[in-house]
């Protein structure tokens, strides 16, 4: 039994409905980009399971697709249904689900699915809306016309699942055929289909025009633009100044639980393994986790109240000029939160040449995973700026990855060529709605167990790795002193092989301010960015160990020392160390998404070079200016 839909169309509401999955709901195409399958059992069946596929959306089925499209894929998924069905001569049942309140539109897509010759059932979804504007459904009037089975539900009550579940049953065993498949009009059939109620009032009327006044204001050519880049901004700088105290206190527990460990355990390799390695490399991710639980969460109160889709016809004119569109909109959006996912979701753009440019820009949005990194370095090269200083930063740094991105779209657009510039943005502008919070405590909650569980794994695994590095001596490096003073474990790492690796590149990288340690913190970082902190937490937790009053890591930079004791650091260096990270890509499964989408090493490749190359251009470039204006 295959869900096929609109986008937009209420699908995946439907099918986390009906089999109580995790498939992403959202309110543009694209976002949900694979083909998701579950396995349900029902009452109706005497116990039989029915075997539910999510597709993409489509808008079409007839008409020609990009094969690497979320609609070619649902395309083809679909057509081997079919042909296979046929081969075995199992039942098929196409269950059509339909908006409401875009009913002629749903209806468009049912001829299509009707012309097929499969079985057919029609699921009208988002009844609630229609009956709070005042309208309801004839449900008796559309399988009359149809000639297949038809229910109007909603997929927010959660008291429907028995009740759909046993419609697609009847449907599918049923397999009724209409006698004409397609000779009706959509819009004359929804127009008899969807009435006014005789009995609602003037609020319900009223409610109806809501979106449009709304609208009147979010999609102005000129204050839209504005309210838009005022949300955006807010969004960003919440990530900062909201969890910033949260992100200290985990800090402070952090260094106490370090300190705690010491005192039962006493100084040595064991302790500095649980403090340092641990509590010093992961520990300090960690601190950061209320950043990114925030980010997500915004993102996901934007994309479920329907001003998604807004965004995109808003920005659809700006990203026109650097060679993109408004559907490469939700990629770039969903990109500040991971780019792996937004790389899927350039399935979602028709135009194959557009769909690649957008990919490769994609690693340049500031993604959850620059957090901290970008927390870190503000607190440890700004301590003494103001919260809205800090925040406006970080709200700078979001918008330099965005602006980086356009630059590198016109720059990579001899590289893509084919793109159809007057290939026109056509997309259904939903209802505002009210966020769920049990959806939104759903995301919380999922992001949490997976940051979580890349503490626990991949950065944990590699801040054990990392210590081990810094503690093993690397031949020949005696002669690399550690600042006076230093105790025997400082010093040893001074001559550790991860210093060793760190100082054979310290004389290209002087040029932007970096010095070994800096510099073994971006090498860690290419197989993830969380690890520049891990990195940097566990040097520094290395080198102020001996000290009692050892404060946060931000502190410890501040308090860096070379070898002749002056600062190791500015806030030059903070500054060509943030734009690096704009620029850099440095995340491996990034690099194997784009591998994934593309079929080909020539993209990933590119994107490594130039970013890797233009951020270290950028922070050189950053890092003399900042001299220059006596920072």
């Amino acid at each position: 039994m295959l869900l096929v839909g609109r986008p937009n169309s209420g699908k995946s509401s439907l099918y986390n409905l009906l089999t109580g999955g995790q498939a992403r709901v959202g309110n543009f195409p694209g976002v949900t980009v694979d083909v998701l399958e579950a396995t349900v059992a029902t009452a109706a069946t005497a116990g039989a399971r029915l075997r539910l596929v999510d597709l993409p959306g489509v808008y079409s089925i007839d008409t020609a697709h990009d094969p690497a499209s979320d609609e070619g894929h649902a395309h083809a998924f679909l057509e081997r249904a079919e042909a296979e069905a046929a081969a075995h001569g199992a039942p098929l049942l196409l269950a059509q689900v339909a908006d409401a309140n875009q009913l002629a539109l749903g209806l468009r897509l049912t001829a299509e699915l009707l012309r097929r010759g499969s079985g057919v059932a029609l699921v009208v979804t988002q009844r609630d809306l229609l009956e709070a504007a005042g309208r309801t459904i004839d449900v008796p009037a559309l399988e009359a016309a149809l000639g297949v089975p038809v229910i109007a539900v909603s997929s927010i009550d959660r008291s429907a699942r028995d009740r759909v579940l046993a419609f697609l049953a009847g449907a599918l065993t049923a397999r009724r055929r209409p006698a004409t498949a397609s000779s009706f009009d959509p819009e004359a059939l929804a127009a008899r289909a969807v009435r006014e109620h005789p009995e609602a009032d003037e609020r319900a009327r009223a409610r109806r025009t809501r979106t449009a006044r709304i609208d009147a204001v979010l999609l102005h050519p000129v204050g839209g633009l504005l309210v838009f880049a005022a949300m955006m901004t807010a969004l960003f700088a919440s990530v900062f100044l909201i969890a910033d105290p949260v992100t200290s206190a985990i800090d402070a527990v952090n260094r106490a639980l370090g300190a705690r460990v010491e005192a039962v355990v006493g100084q040595g390799w064991l302790s500095s393994l649980i403090g340092d390695g641990i509590l010093g490399g992961a520990g300090t991710v960690l601190a950061f986790l209320p950043q990114i639980v925030i980010l997500t969460l915004a993102m996901e109160i934007v994309d479920a109240s329907g001003y998604l889709a807004r965004g995109a016809f808003l920005v659809d004119r700006v990203l026109r000029l650097a060679g993109l569109g408004g559907r490469s909109f939700v990629p770039l959006l969903t990109a500040h939160a991971c780019a792996v996912p937004a790389i899927q979701a350039t399935r979602a753009i028709r135009d194959p040449a557009q769909r690649l440019r957008t990919i490769l820009v994609l690693p340049l949005m500031t993604c959850s995973a620059r957090i901290p990194t970008y927390g870190l370095l503000i607190t440890a090269f700004f301590a003494g700026r103001s919260p809205l200083w800090k925040g406006g930063l970080f709200v700078a740094l979001y918008f330099a990855g965005i602006l980086g991105g356009l630059v590198a779209s016109l720059a990579l657009g001899r590289a893509v060529r084919g793109a159809r510039r007057g290939l026109p943005l056509l997309i259904e502008m939903p209802a505002y709605r009210l966020p769920r919070p049990d959806v939104i405590a759903r995301v919380a909650w999922r992001t949490v167990v997976r940051f979580l569980k890349d503490v626990g794994s991949v950065i944990l695994i590699a801040s054990l790795v990392l210590w081990t590095l810094l503690t093993v001596p690397a031949p020949g490096a005696d002669r690399h002193a550690a600042p006076p003073g230093s105790s025997a474990r400082v010093e040893r790492m001074h001559r550790s092989v991860a210093a060793f690796v760190g100082r054979e590149v310290e004389p290209i990288t002087r040029a932007a301010g970096f010095d070994w340690r800096i510099n073994v913190g971006l090498i860690g970082s290419f197989g993830a960015r969380e690890l520049m902190v891990s990195t940097l937490g566990v040097i520094f937790g290395i080198e102020g160990g001996d000290d009692a009053e050892v404060g946060p890591l931000a502190e410890r930079i501040r308090a860096a020392r070379t070898s002749d004791g002056r600062p190791a650091y500015s806030a030059a260096t903070g500054l060509a160390l943030m734009a690096f990270f704009v620029i850099a890509c440095q995340c491996l499964s990034t690099l194997a998404a784009i591998h994934r989408e593309t079929r080909s090493l020539r993209w990933p490749a590119l994107v490594a070079a130039y970013t890797y190359v233009a951020a270290f251009a950028l922070a050189v470039l950053v890092y003399r200016s900042a001299h220059l204006l006596g920072l």
